[in-house]
């Protein structure tokens, strides 16, 4: 046992040498001075050489012990450690950072899908302040108390969320401030207008879901392509339709009219409430009356809302609105005269209501050149001077406003809209022959004598108008309708009169002025530019 400890003393001693022995011969060999060289002896120092072979020589002699392999070296980084209490402090909990911790899930559930879209508290008021202050000029259909009611709460419905998406994208379409993400918004609201119909059990219909649509097609129509406005509107209406606001004024029985005055009389607030509910579902399908009205004009499209089916009072002031005052309306038949009384009543009506009368003077016209021809013609001549008459004297009242030093943009857009359904009258007489027989020949050129002085005074009329075009930033978003008939019939009558030639170029002087904002303009633009320079040399 004594000799087993003498051999382990020896075998450890021996083991100390020779770990020493090269640790000496590393240092050497990687020692900063050995690695400039000597500069005395370029061919190595004689003292070095002699101290490694020195040290070899005395190596003792390690046969029969084994040999321990070389340790391999990795380059890995090296981390220090630190108690776990500094862990979290140190360290990030996430290998990446960049990613959202999983520690809470919550924090995952409310990552934004469009990171890029962030509605700030400012661009929240300016967008709503924008739509109250340049878009409700021709979309009056939101009562501004009630909309600030809900529309900072977090927890409003998806419909509510929908609709005010689909203001804040038409507002954007008015202001180059929100351009760009007016792209955003608007990819926004068809996304949740589509998640809205897939997920909404049954499919049930609201009227911020149909106010929606309506705003988004009129940014459509205006913004991005006129086909797919087309379709948002006809969703728009179909979803009107189905919601029946076209006779929300029906006649009451007696029972009914009892139970609204009972209602009245023990409820004062929630009847006010209701009716402010009641006056929007009105101002709502009036809206969507007038953009199928004038869209309808472009192609000469069948129309998709009945005037004869109408049974909803006409819009209210937009005193009585904002206050929440309720007031009864009369019916759109009240307000346009017959065939019998050709005198329109003396009334001071809101810009709304006049909308609404001058699309329904176009829709008459639109239908008018839509129905078929009758036999005898007698009956398509009555209709026709009836409808001639009346855009007479409803001219002459529309002038005196239209004339007055600062005039209603929309009220401008409405006169504009008269003047183009004087062309579309005579343009029907010149494609529609009444017959072959000298009673036909005679009724026709009676007719084509008429109109052709009414289009004369309605191009000197529509010349200003174009000018006062502008000059208003709140012009009426579908005014390039307008323009594009009044370039065709400039351009289907080039020999008729100097005046159509030198409408023409200020047709398209306003139009390249628009498209700045209004991509509507710029797609008729290009219809007509084959022959702007052709009519800008005649000029």
């Amino acid at each position: 046992m004594h000799g087993l400890c003498n051999f382990r003393e020896d075998l450890q001693t021996q083991l100390e040498k020779q770990q020493g022995s090269s640790t000496t011969a590393e240092t050497r060999a990687f020692s900063p001075f050995q690695e400039g060289g000597n500069t005395d002896n370029e061919g190595g120092s004689s003292t070095d050489n002699n101290e490694i072979q020195n040290t070899a020589s005395t190596t003792p002699d390690t046969t029969g012990i084994p040999q321990w392999p070389t340790p391999v070296e990795f380059q890995f980084p090296i981390m220090p450690l630190e108690p776990w209490g500094c862990f979290e402090s140190s360290y990030p909990s996430s290998l990446f950072p960049s990613f959202p911790s999983l520690d809470n899930l919550q924090d995952l559930l409310h990552v934004p899908l469009e990171p890029d879209l962030l509605i700030t508290p400012m661009m929240h008021n300016d967008l709503d302040q924008l739509y109250f202050d340049r878009a409700y000029a021709f979309a009056p259909i939101l009562q501004t108390h009630s909309y600030r009611s809900w529309s900072k709460q977090p927890n409003k419905s998806n419909q509510k969320t929908c609709l005010q998406y689909a203001m804040w994208t038409l507002a954007s379409s008015l202001s180059s401030q929100f351009q760009v993400d007016g792209r955003k918004l608007y990819a926004k609201t068809r996304q949740l207008l589509y998640t809205l119909e897939s997920e909404e059990p049954c499919h049930q219909i609201s009227l911020e879901q149909a106010q929606a649509w309506t705003l988004l097609a009129i940014y459509e129509l205006t913004c991005q392509d006129f086909h797919r406005g087309m379709m948002s509107a006809g969703r728009a209406f179909r979803l009107i339709q189905m919601m029946r606001l076209y006779e929300l004024d029906l006649p009451q029985t007696p029972t009914m009219q009892m139970r609204q005055y009972q209602g009245k009389l023990t409820l004062q607030e929630s009847v006010q409430d209701n009716w402010i509910e009641i006056e929007t579902k009105r101002r709502t399908f009036w809206l969507a009356y007038t953009l199928d009205r004038f869209t309808s004009m472009v192609d000469g499209l069948h129309m998709f809302f009945d005037e004869r089916l109408i049974r909803t009072r006409l819009p209210a002031p937009e005193a009585n609105f904002a206050s929440g005052r309720p007031t009864d309306m009369d019916y759109l038949a009240d307000v346009i005269p017959g065939d019998d009384d050709q005198e329109w009543p003396h009334k001071n009506l809101s810009s709304f209501i006049e909308s609404v009368i001058g699309a329904t003077i176009c829709g008459r016209v639109l239908e008018h050149k839509q129905k078929p021809p009758t036999r005898p013609c007698q009956e398509f001549c009555h209709r026709h001077r009836s409808l001639n008459a009346l855009l007479a004297k409803r001219i002459r009242i529309l002038r005196i406003n239209a004339s007055l030093e600062y005039p209603d943009p929309i009220i401008t857009f409405v006169t504009l809209a008269a003047h183009i359904a004087v062309f579309m009258l005579y343009d029907l007489i010149e494609s529609r022959p009444l017959g072959t027989d000298a009673q036909g020949t005679q009724l026709t050129q009676a007719l084509y004598t008429e109109h052709k002085q009414q289009s004369l005074d309605a191009v000197a009329d529509i010349a200003p108008l174009i000018a006062v075009l502008g000059q208003h930033f709140q012009m009426h978003p579908l005014t390039p309708i307008l323009l594009l008939l009044g370039a065709r019939f400039s351009q289907s009558h080039p020999g008729l009169n100097d005046a159509y030639i030198k409408l023409m170029p200020s047709i398209v002087t306003t139009l390249q002025a628009s498209t700045g904002l209004n991509k509507l303009a710029q797609n008729f633009l290009q219809l007509l530019e084959p022959q702007n320079d052709n009519w800008c040399a005649l000029a």
